[in-house]
């Protein structure tokens, strides 16, 4: 079978020109016949088998283990026997040492020490600062001339009068006022609407105390709890100027503790 140089398509045989573009078709030469010869059979290559190799490769990796496993027994031998050793012999000459360096010390307890507050009273002639209590103060340092403790109600009124000879006028008193508790829904409409108890002040729980000058009915001084006062429950002033004083009191929805007292002559 021959192709067209020029194409590449097949030419029948016997053909001189390409069928498909007419190139002439260059006829083989002939070849002649080879003489006939006894085809040589090749015969099976000799295969020599190599003795084995020996496995070197497992016993380099037990050799490695058994040097891993020796070294691991070691640090464990000095980890757990050598280590504790050498802790015991340090702790039993720092434990010398600490012994050593300790003083001998005096158990015998320290005397009981009482303390008492040292209380001044200035202000007043005649009486220096001393160490006593506050229940001592006001029994020997001034004279309680009045005390009440009740509900005041509707703007109701008390009134005291002192002619003061020896200041001061000394004013205390202690509030407890009216409390409203009830109970209001929170968080409206939503998923965590809930209710919240609720105490707190009346808004209409006052207290006054004032102090008037008895000859001429001038303000000589005025403290109290909510309007336009201290939200302060618990308060106290003095009037340290001898005179003739009337003390009003009034107040709603409390319940007042009231004690007024007056210097001791010296």
């Amino acid at each position: 079978m021959s192709f067209c140089t020029s194409c590449g398509k097949e030419v029948a045989p016997g053909k001189k020109f390409c069928e498909y573009c007419g190139t002439p078709v260059e006829q083989p030469a002939a070849v002649p016949d080879a003489p006939a010869t006894t085809p040589v059979v090749p015969s099976a290559p000799v295969s020599v088998l190599a003795p084995p190799e020996k496995p070197t490769g497992g016993s380099e990796k037990i050799k490695i283990i058994a040097g891993i496993i020796v070294v691991i027994i070691l640090i464990a031998g000095v980890y757990f026997v050598g280590l504790p050793i050498l802790r015991g012999s340090q702790g039993t000459g720092s434990t010398l040492q600490q012994a050593a360096a300790i003083p001998t010390r005096d158990l015998t307890p320290p005397p009981a020490i009482i303390t008492t507050e040292k209380i001044s009273t200035p202000g007043i002639a005649g009486v220096s600062s001393v160490s006593q209590t506050y229940e001592e103060k006001y029994t020997e340092t001034y004279n309680l001339v009045y005390s009440a403790n009740h509900a005041f109600n509707g703007g109701q009124k008390e009134v005291f009068t002192q002619d003061l000879t020896n200041p001061p006028l000394y004013i205390k008193f202690n509030i407890t006022p009216t409390m409203y508790y009830g109970e209001r829904p929170v968080d409206i409409g939503l998923s965590s609407e809930h209710v919240v108890n609720l105490s707190y002040v009346s808004p209409d729980a006052w207290f006054k105390v004032t102090v008037y000058d008895a000859s001429n009915g001038g303000i000589v001084d005025e403290q109290g709890f909510n309007k336009e006062h201290s939200t302060m429950e618990q308060q106290e002033f003095m009037v340290r100027a001898p005179g003739n004083y009337r003390v009003e009191m009034t107040g709603n929805e409390v319940t007042a503790d009231i004690q007024i007292l007056t210097g001791k002559s010296g």
